[in-house]
This record gives structure tokens, sequence and C-alpha cells, in this order.
């Protein structure tokens, strides 16, 4: 019986060393390589379209207080409408800072008339056809979620017409210039392709426009206007890292 144990003994203690030799065999598995995921890079040139929507607020004076109401009493108007353009700017960023600079054209369906409530016989009109900016970008990054602010200067290009019994139609394109704020959030879908939406403010104060009109002839009005604008869009960007 002994020695059925002993031989019992010896050939366990053989097989595990056979069994350790054949894993032994068998190459030994490396943990996987961890690549760190790439870190959003927001610096490049960029282009793309917007869309959204636009409040003006315009007074209209009659500086003479003869044609169309009494001297320094406004006519006062507010237009909704709708926007869109296309805008191209660069971006550079250094850290979590990003800084650049846009230039960008939208063209409005603002188009209003205004009656004139001294006057059953005189209407105002104006419509918003144009409005451009070049601005300057700073904001701060987490990754592909960027916030900024922006500012600078704004065009805009009217029509402003003024019809009353007496005359046809004294009519003035005009184009003023004013400034921009404002701000918003850019989010990177991939490293080319981002969407935003923006709010901006535009600040154009009182301008005189000469109207003028075949028999009557010319005709000044103080024109005031502000502009308030809700937009959102796409950039494709070039490069993209």
């Amino acid at each position: 019986m002994r020695s059925y144990f002993i031989a019992a003994a010896i050939w366990a203690l053989a097989l595990g060393v056979s069994q350790s030799a054949s894993a032994a065999d068998f190459p030994v598995q490396m943990p996987a390589t961890q690549f760190p995921s790439p870190v959003y890079n927001w610096t490049g040139f960029y282009a793309g379209g917007q869309m959204g929507t636009v409040l003006s607020s315009a007074k209209f004076y009659d500086p003479t207080g003869v044609n169309f109401a009494p001297l320094d009493t406004p006519i006062a108007d507010e237009a909704t409408g709708f926007m869109g353009g296309l805008q191209l700017g660069f971006d550079f960023q250094t850290g979590n800072l990003v800084f650049g600079g846009q230039g960008d054209v939208s063209w409005t369906t603002i188009n209003t008339d205004l009656a004139d409530p001294f006057s059953t016989t005189t209407t105002l009109y104006y419509k918003t056809v144009w409005l451009a900016s070049v601005t300057g970008r700073a904001g701060y990054a987490w990754g592909n979620i960027l916030m900024y602010g922006k500012g600078g200067a704004a065009w805009v290009h009217n029509i402003v017409d003024v019809s009353d019994t007496a005359f046809s139609l004294a009519s003035a394109n005009e184009t003023r210039t004013g400034w921009i704020a404002g701000g918003g959030f850019e989010y990177g879908f991939t490293p080319s392709w981002t969407g935003f939406i923006e709010y901006d403010y535009i600040r154009l104060g009182t301008a005189s426009v000469i109207v003028r009109d075949p028999l009557a002839g010319s005709m000044p009005i103080n024109f005031e206007q502000d502009i308030q604008m809700i937009k959102g869009g796409i950039n494709f960007k070039f490069g993209g890292l």
C-alpha cells in the first residue's frame, strides 16, 4: 500500500511538472497598449452658413417739424424677420483660450410700413436689405466645446421711402456703420465640422437720410435703428485636427 501512495505521489508530481512545462510554451499575453484620445484643436480657417431671426427697432424723426411729424417727435416701430448668410473666419488656440476673427454678410426679410400718427396721408417705409460685420472673437474651450464673445464693426443697408398725397414717393438708399457685440456657444461634431448658436446686438444710432422726390425735391429724415439677432449655423474647418 505504501508503495502505491509513493507511486501515486511520483505520478502527480510528474504530471504537475509536465503541465507547468506546457504552460511555459505559450507566450505571456501583454496588456493592450492604451493610446490617449486626440485633443480637439480649434486652430484653423473655417467657412460656413447661418440663419436665424432678427428684430429691428427703428425711429423716424422729422428734423424740420413740417413734413411728417412735429419737431423731435419720433415715429417708432419694431419689425421682425428672418436672416441668412455666410461667414468666414480664423481661430487660434493656446491652451484652453481661443482667439480669432470673423467676417460675415447676411440678407434679411425686414420690410415694414410706419403710419404717421400726425398725418393720415403720410406713410414711412423701410427695408433692411443686408447687414455685414467684421469682428474679433475670444473664448474658452473645453475640448470640443467653445464658449465665446465677439465684437467689432457692423454695416447695414436700408431702403427708406416716404409717401404722401402731396408727392408720389421720396426714396433713398443708405448704408450706415455701427458696432456689434455678442456671444455664443460652438460645438465640434467632428474635427472639421462645428455647429453654433449665437446672439448679436447691432447699434447703429441716428443718421441723417435725404429722401428725394421728382416733384417735392429733397426731404431730410433722421433715422435711428438697432438690430438684435438670434442665429445658428455650421462651420467647416479647413485642416481640422
